[in-house]
Parts: C-alpha cells; structure tokens; sequence
C-alpha cells in the first residue's frame, strides 16, 4: 500500500472512531449509567483497529518482527481491559457510582489510545487527546456535548491538514 494511501486509511479510521466518540458523548449525555458499557464497546473497538493496523504495519517483515507488533499491542489493550474489570469491581463493591464508571473507563480509553499512538500512529494521538478533553469537558460541564463537537471539528481539520503537510512533504 502506498503511503499516500495509508495515510488516507489512517485519515477515514480516524474519522471513523472519532464518529463513535461522539456518539459515545451523545449516550454518557444522554443515559450516562449505560455509558461505561458504551465504553467498554469502544475499547473493543480500537483495540480490534489497533491490532489491524499493527498487522497491516508488519506487512514485509519477518515473522519474528510481525509476531513482536502484536505481542505489544495484545498486551497494551489487554492491560486497558484489565484496568476496565477493575473499574466493574469498584462499580460492584458500591466505591464507584454507573455514571462516574462512564467517565473512568473513558479516560482508562483515552490514555490507552494515546499511548498507542506510538505504535498505530499520528492519528491515535489525536484521538486519545480528543477523549481525554472530552472527559475533563463532561465532568466541568453540564452542557458539553456542543463543546465536544466543535473540538471534534477542529482535530479533524487538523489532522486532515497535518495528512495533507506530510503527503506534500513526502
């Protein structure tokens, strides 16, 4: 795949999960209970995006290098996900409430996506970045969700402007 069109592949997941986050937003605004289960659903989600983007980044190695990217990246989701059950532990043992489990696991989220950033890419930062405003905006605001979009809008543009700089650059 050539560079230009990966970083077009790069640009649409992004986009992609960036559509769920606010729908994620929409749901932890509108029943935040369920939130934490939403969530749970997103981490799913990027881990199964992360480990994809790990074997299409293997692509051309040797087999040793291919089976090391995704030793790291089932260690790295697999630590989120244990981080999540403890979280349910907390839900369970009355220490934690539903609604504050869906802003914990979402920023158990946003550190994990960022994190592997270094790993997937340029455009994971972005997002951890974007969750992890997210989660200061929600508990700050109790209107937020107008706020979550228009910093969605502007990663957007940025990144789409940062894929564009590279494309010209490389």
């Amino acid at each position: 795949m050539s560079i230009a069109r990966a970083g077009q592949a790069n640009l649409v997941t992004f986009m992609f999960l960036l559509v769920l986050a606010i729908i994620g937003v929409g749901i932890t605004d509108f029943s935040p209970a369920d939130a934490h289960r939403y969530w749970l659903f997103m981490i799913l989600i990027c881990a199964a995006v992360a480990l994809f983007a790990a074997v299409r980044q293997a692509q051309g190695e040797d087999t040793r290098a291919h089976l090391k990217r995704l030793r790291v990246q089932l260690l790295h989701w697999s630590a989120c996900v244990a981080a999540v059950i403890i979280t349910y532990a907390l839900i369970h043992n009355g220490r934690l409430n539903n609604a504050d489990a869906g802003l914990v696991i979402l920023l158990l989220l946003s550190l994990t996506v960022f994190l592997d950033g270094a790993h997937v890419g340029r455009h994971f930062y972005l997002l951890g970045f974007l969750l992890g405003v997210a989660t200061l905006v929600m508990a700050y605001f109790e209107e937020f969700i107008w706020i979550i979009l228009i910093i969605s809008v502007c990663m957007t543009l940025l990144a789409i402007y940062w894929d564009r700089y590279q494309a010209r650059r490389g």
